[in-house]
């Protein structure tokens, strides 16, 4: 209703009144509505433009992968036997030890003519790594600053080199010795086969540590890294959490299709400050006994990437596979 001020005349201020109620009737019915959409029935509300299907589909990602301190020369070099190797890797004449040396793909600085080490330790191990009925050989040496691990192939009546795996680790560390190094284990597709199993750990000098494994074999005569990842780690005072955190991981066979499948299968537990500063807290057995948590990420062999690959990323645990991990 357009109320007129008393001290004005009624017909000078009509017309205007009429024109002021005309415009907001006006606005009522032709303004979109904002508030609230708001319509008399007659129409239909405005809608908001279609929207473009969304793909909910999660990557796939390894839960952890590298080769850590590990380092993995793939080559094709024709060598000696390895039992001839073993021997000239022991001889007296330099010449001798630096041409095995070279054959096994040593680092150059022990390559150099005046001092020519002798390994401190030769490991030899004949195995069916590959697919052939013939064994392959590794043959690992103990060197002043490095640990060289050959893997060598026959052909025929000769012998090829087809890789070296090689990690920087000083004589003097007590916790590396080629054992710990290198490990064999039984294929999982095939259990007639086996995989060379290698660990590397870069240690700090506050206790943390960080190991890197990686499991290799031998696929139409070429060495294959079929999984690498990290194994185990401590990390203490993370973002100023007191205490340590603590990591263990490994491969094995899904409980539900043990031929085909795998699981890499990751612990995590803590530490406390005191549990931390316990003499016994770099044992594996007590940080073992500190795990926790358990999650899964199944895996299976790829014909295309001849590696394991992840089909799913990780996430529970099937109650077969923890009772199949103790």
């Amino acid at each position: 209703m357009c109320r007129l001020p008393h001290s004005l005349p009624t017909r000078s201020t009509f017309v205007p009144c009429l024109l002021a109620s005309a415009l907001a009737l006006f606005a009522a019915v032709f303004t979109p509505a904002a508030n609230g959409q708001r319509h008399n029935g007659l129409s239909s509300p405005p809608t908001p433009p279609p929207q473009k299907p969304g793909n909910n589909t999660q990557a796939i990602v390894p839960v952890s992968s590298g080769l850590g301190a590990l380092q993995i020369a793939i080559v094709d070099y024709g060598v000696p036997a390895p039992q001839s190797l073993t021997r000239q890797l022991q001889a007296d004449d330099d010449r001798t030890r630096i041409a095995a040396l070279s054959a096994l793909g040593t680092p150059g600085q022990y390559l150099s003519r005046g001092h020519v080490p002798y390994p401190h330790s030769i490991q030899l191990d004949l195995i069916a790594l590959g697919l052939t009925d013939d064994l392959d050989a590794i043959v690992t040496i103990e060197l002043d600053q490095h640990m060289v691990s050959a893997i060598l192939v026959p052909e025929g009546d000769s012998w090829h080199r087809i890789a070296t795996v090689v990690y920087a680790t000083p004589f003097s560390d007590p916790n590396t010795t080629p054992a710990t190094f290198l490990h064999l284990a039984r294929s999982l597709m095939q259990h007639e086969r086996y995989r060379a199993v290698y660990r590397a750990t870069q240690n700090n000098p506050n206790g943390d540590f960080t190991e890197n494994e990686a499991h290799l074999r031998v696929l139409n005569n070429k060495l294959t890294t079929l999984i690498s990842f990290v194994s185990s780690a401590r990390a203490c005072n993370i973002a100023k959490r007191p205490g340590c955190d603590l990591t263990r991981r490994w491969l094995q066979p899904d409980p539900a299709d043990p031929t085909q499948h795998s699981l890499l299968v990751t612990a995590t537990g803590h530490l406390a400050p005191r549990e931390a500063l316990d003499p016994l807290a770099n044992s594996a057995t007590y940080q073992q006994s500190h795990l926790r948590t358990f999650a899964c990420q199944p895996y299976a062999f790829s014909e295309t990437t001849q590696r394991y690959e992840p089909t799913a990323n990780s996430g529970p645990c099937p109650p077969a596979a923890l009772a199949a991990s103790h």
